[in-house]
């Protein structure tokens, strides 16, 4: 079952990133459960804090979904870490996270670190990211620039047919070493965990 979760900020056009088919779950994290019912649209779950909604708009967001989780705001998780773990109890098999880059660093990099839990791609209107393990895999970029970086260190690691190729070199974590690529092409590497960023200039 493939679970689309939409989150803060709202720096994404749902109408044209989203499309619903027969099975998907849907969740609306905090005001990304506002975003969902402020057009219409009816999802299966509500959840998080609530802290970046109104109190008026919680009727709202109660009218649209099917079920309605509240938590405390003083918690351990992050609205969209619950709604991620809501998924994988759901029986997600892959994510779709629609938001979860803005100006709060803190908050960004948190997101970012969910990416590691699964097959769980983060998206908006500028950028998509993903976490890859080791294969080999066929790359394809609409996007202006596709940048790679060592989650964990990645070994053996080639990249063909990009603009700036590599071929069985060492990427550990924190060399920038595959930022700003350009193209698409295949990537393939035995050992650690690379993320993946599509990046359009603003």
């Amino acid at each position: 079952m493939k679970c689309h979760i939409f989150t803060g900020p709202k720096n994404y056009n749902i109408q044209q990133l989203f499309q619903k088919n027969d099975g998907d779950y849907v969740i609306g994290a905090d005001q990304g459960a506002l975003f969902l019912a402020e057009l219409g649209i009816h999802f299966d779950l509500a959840i998080g804090d609530f802290d970046s909604v109104l109190p008026s708009d919680i009727e709202l967001i109660k009218k649209h979904a099917d079920t309605f989780k509240e938590f405390p705001i003083k918690k351990n998780f992050t609205d969209t870490f619950l709604a991620v773990q809501e998924a994988w109890n759901q029986g997600a098999v892959e994510i779709v996270l629609y938001g979860g880059v803005g100006q709060r660093f803190d908050h960004t990099y948190a997101n970012v670190l969910l990416l590691e839990m699964g097959n769980i791609t983060m998206v908006n209107d500028s950028l998509k990211m993903y976490v890859l393990s080791p294969g080999t895999y066929d790359i394809l970029n609409s996007y202006q620039y596709v940048s790679f970086f060592a989650v964990e260190d990645v070994k053996n690691l080639s990249l063909q047919g990009f603009l700036y190729d590599v071929e069985d070199i060492t990427l550990p974590v924190g060399d920038p070493l595959c930022v700003s690529n350009q193209q698409e092409g295949t990537v393939s590497f035995t050992n650690g965990k690379l993320l993946v960023i599509h990046q359009n200039e603003r």
